[in-house]
């Protein structure tokens, strides 16, 4: 599978020698078995005035599956972008997808926000209808980064935080006793207990939660 970036290059590229009448899907063709499971691609079209009048599709979802992207695809189905989660339509959508119809050209950026109570981050390419007047749709490729669920606070002492950070940066429990001057069998300790008051499953499943209160804490921070 290509990269994001490759994939990006290549439909600029495409966009580029497109015209008026060039469809959304005739567009997207060549790229479409060349996405990763990680990526999706959708159209939203940008005819009315009101963008919340916008319509939005999808043309291709994220390749794997788990219960939050089910209960993502159940609660994001087609449709206007009025009848869509309001907070993130008017944070993620709206604002960078009236741009790309005002300059006519693409756009590439990186959304952090909310939907449906998730924390959720990805790369995005938004390719306008090449037109002389205003487009009536546009293309958006993502990739996604994290989609966390919203995880409650747990108070931790100065021991458990640099546990915390040496996780996330992908130390194992062996290498974290070597950095901090602990014995491996206390940082095991330390790490089943993070499990419990973080209802953690697995120890990927608390990376992934601890990642969420990090990116929380920056986002209030």
């Amino acid at each position: 599978m290509s990269s994001f970036n490759t994939i990006s290059h290549d439909l600029i590229d495409i966009w580029l020698q497109s015209d008026a009448t060039t469809t959304p899907d005739s567009l997207c063709a060549g790229i479409m078995s060349r996405l990763s499971l990680r990526m999706a691609l959708s159209v939203v079209t940008t005819e009315a005035s009101d963008p919340y009048d916008w319509h939005f599709r999808r043309v291709r979802d994220f390749g794997f599956k788990s219960h939050q992207m089910d209960r993502m695809k159940r609660e994001l189905p087609d449709a206007p972008l009025r009848d869509l989660d309001g907070s993130f339509v008017g944070d993620a959508i709206i604002p960078m997808y009236s741009r790309a119809v005002e300059a006519g050209r693409p756009t590439i950026d990186f959304v952090s926000t909310k939907l449906l109570g998730f924390r959720v981050g990805y790369d995005r390419l938004i390719l306008p209808q090449k037109c002389d007047g205003k487009p009536g749709w546009c293309i958006g490729l993502i990739e996604g980064r994290f989609l966390t669920p919203p995880t409650r606070e747990v108070k931790t002492d100065i021991t458990d935080d640099n546990i915390i950070q040496l996780l996330i940066e992908g130390q194992t429990a062996k290498e974290i006793a070597a950095l901090i001057n602990l014995s491996p069998r206390t940082i095991e300790h330390r790490i089943d207990k993070l499990k419990e008051r973080f209802e953690a499953r697995s120890l990927v499943h608390l990376v992934a939660k601890l990642v969420a209160v990090q990116v929380g804490r920056m986002d209030h921070g």
